[in-house]
């Protein structure tokens, strides 16, 4: 017994000495004095150039004379250099293009006219055919494409009860509307302004300034909103976008239920031209010079003509293919060690940290590609740590063994009793490459969650069953999969409350079924 007590001692000991090394060593980092640390002298001798010959993963470089390129190695650098900088810039425009590819797609797809046309996921949400980053089947949502460079100030008009979220044109937060929102649920008259605007600011308003010209506004309805028709003539009724200038005007409200949309950033060098059309009509200062400069190398400049030769084109199609590669990578192989929300789970932050991407003055590159390939919507309310306010998401990707969901297998997932839950909880099913609804067949997508009522076990919990057939007389238990696809899920929490805050509740594993 004393000598286990002694040998605890040494371990705390050693901890202890450990900590305070690592403390004294960033300390001394930190206040370096080179006057004093500089070190021994140097001269001409003690430079150390690279090799006039270097391997790399791109082919052998050779360098004349020690140090001129040659031809063929000039080739190979400035086909690596700029393939290094395609792809680094997609990555870094992932959250302009998606957000773009959502406003320009509502316009294309849904048939918008003006910023005052609204569509409504009425069904509840959206159909397999609605292509949307991990958009749900679970709420009534509306959506506008709103311009400030064709219409200038902006009114929203919102009913009471919303909960919404407007972003900018780089996919950051400009304000959230209803519940969570300024208005606190009482609805209101939001005005947004366009960058550069600077005249007096009429009363009744909530005022939001924005960086950028084109922004994306969606609400989610609750309460007596009702589904189908029935929800778009709410909206209708409820909902308006127009300019200051005019007041209401004519404007269409859609049922997109079934339609078709293409909102997904491109997956290929035609990315490239959709970020060419961004920079030539935002605001430059919406991005920084640093990303501006990468796109310049690459022939995208504000004011220029974007003409890339057969080679640049080969190179931004490799680019945009090796970003979302690397993306995929991040979303689906997370290296980070704060990604599982309960360490013993495999169930995943989507939010790594924070809704800005970035901590201590250091953009957080990896966590804001986590969001932006499988997601959309920024707002501080989705990990909201108020009691019953906001909303929470968690994913997973894998089975309580660590393999990936298979659409071909069947698994159980245990939902334990009282999920901590002001309004509801749903879990739904999607396809790995679209990181959109999975289509089982039919478009068709079925989420399972606490409104739809699902059986319960004598202890309270709900098994939730996936697979391509659903067990016998567990039908109102199943969510259907594809057999020829994978497919992850994402577990929403409406309203969450101290148990899933605090952690104390815990959501099980897949189980995979024999």
């Amino acid at each position: 017994m004393k000598m286990k007590f002694l040998l605890t001692l040494a371990v705390a000991g050693l901890m202890t000495i450990s900590v305070a090394a690592t403390i004294h060593a960033e300390t001394a980092a930190q206040t370096q004095n080179l006057f004093e640390t500089a070190g021994k002298k140097q001269t001409n001798k003690d430079f150390k150039p690279a090799p006039d010959e270097i391997e790399t993963n791109f082919g052998t470089l050779k360098f004349d004379l020690e140090a001129f390129p040659t031809e063929e190695t000039t080739r190979k650098i400035y086909d690596e250099m700029d393939l290094q900088r395609a792809t680094q810039a997609y990555m870094d425009f992932m959250p302009a293009l998606s957000v773009y590819g959502i406003v320009k797609g509502q316009i294309r797809d849904f048939g918008f006219k003006t910023s005052s046309d609204i569509g409504v996921h009425p069904s509840p949400g959206l159909t397999p055919t609605e292509l949307y980053l991990t958009g749900n089947n679970s709420t009534v949502y509306a959506v506008a494409s709103i311009d400030l460079k064709v219409d200038g100030p902006t009114v929203v008009e919102a009913p009471p009860g919303m909960l919404g979220t407007v972003n900018d044109a780089a996919f950051k937060f400009l304000t959230d509307i209803g519940v969570v929102g300024p208005d606190k649920g009482k609805g209101g008259k939001f005005l947004f302004l366009p960058p550069g605007y600077d005249d007096k600011m009429p009363k009744g308003y909530f005022v939001i300034k924005s960086p950028s010209y084109r922004l994306w506004a969606m609400m989610r309805g609750w309460g007596d909103v009702g589904v189908g028709d029935k929800a778009t003539q709410w909206f209708k009724e409820n909902l308006k976008v127009y300019p200051l200038a005019t007041g209401p005007r004519q404007a269409n409200y859609s049922n997109t239920a079934g339609t078709g949309l293409n909102s997904l950033a491109p997956e290929d060098g035609s990315a490239f031209e959709m970020l060419n059309e961004i920079i030539q009509y935002e605001p430059r200062e919406l991005f920084g010079a640093e990303q501006l400069g990468r796109l310049a190398t690459l022939g995208i400049a504000q004011g220029k003509p974007f003409n890339p030769d057969k080679r640049m084109k080969r190179i931004l199609d490799q680019g945009a293919k090796q970003g979302a590669a690397m993306a995929r990578a991040i979303v689906f192989a997370s290296r980070d060690p704060d990604i599982r929300y309960w360490p013993e789970r495999h169930w995943e932050k989507m939010f790594l940290h924070n809704t800005t991407f970035e901590r201590d003055g250091v953009a957080d590159i990896d966590a804001r590609t986590l969001w932006h390939y499988q997601a959309i919507v920024v707002s501080p309310a989705l990990i909201s740590t108020t009691p019953g306010a906001g909303t929470a998401y968690l994913g997973s990707f894998r089975d309580n063994k660590g393999r990936y969901l298979d659409g071909g297998k069947s698994y159980k997932l245990r939902v334990p009793a009282n999920p901590p839950v002001k309004n509801f909880w749903a879990v739904t099913a999607y396809d790995p490459t679209t990181r959109s609804l999975l289509d089982p067949g039919k478009n068709r997508n079925i989420s399972i969650g606490s409104r739809e009522k699902p059986a319960a076990n004598a202890d309270g919990s709900v098994d939730v069953y996936f697979g391509p057939k659903a067990p016998e007389g567990m039908e109102k238990n199943w969510v259907p999969t594809n057999p020829d696809k994978g497919f992850f899920v994402v577990f929403r929490f409406y309203g969450p409350l101290e148990g899933y805050i605090n952690k104390t509740w815990v959501l099980n594993d897949f189980e995979l079924l024999k």
